[in-house]
């Protein structure tokens, strides 16, 4: 099978299982005072299969741990960084903090994002 159709394959499946996500992304500016204004700017809408993950599951890759407790298949070549908040259609939200990335698709691991 080419790289062409493992792409195609991909985008056939999200199709069928995928759902409209919206990534957002943060931005720090400051005020006249000179203290830092957080906003959340909505920078993409993806299409993807988001799965809670069963337990936790954690990687460790390059002496870094990071632990997950969902994920989201995509089509490879979309904008998203760690740090990034997906949204579903709900409200609901995750923050990304990690992205494995293959020829025909992106995994992107989430975890649950804290207050604050």
């Amino acid at each position: 099978m080419t790289l062409a159709q493992m792409k195609a394959d991909t985008v056939t499946i999200l199709s069928e299982w995928g759902e409209t996500l919206t990534v957002q992304r943060r931005s720090i500016t400051y005020d006249t005072e000179s203290k830092a204004v957080e906003t959340w700017q909505t920078i993409a809408t993806i299409n993807g299969d988001w799965q809670p993950l069963s337990g936790l599951v954690a990687y460790e890759e390059q002496g870094l741990e990071v632990k997950s407790v969902s994920q989201i298949i995509t089509e490879e070549g979309v904008d998203v960084k760690p740090g990034d908040r997906i949204y579903r259609v709900d409200g609901s939200y995750e923050c990304v903090n990690y992205i494995r990335k293959y020829e025909d698709h992106y995994t992107i691991r989430m975890t649950i994002a804290e207050a604050g």
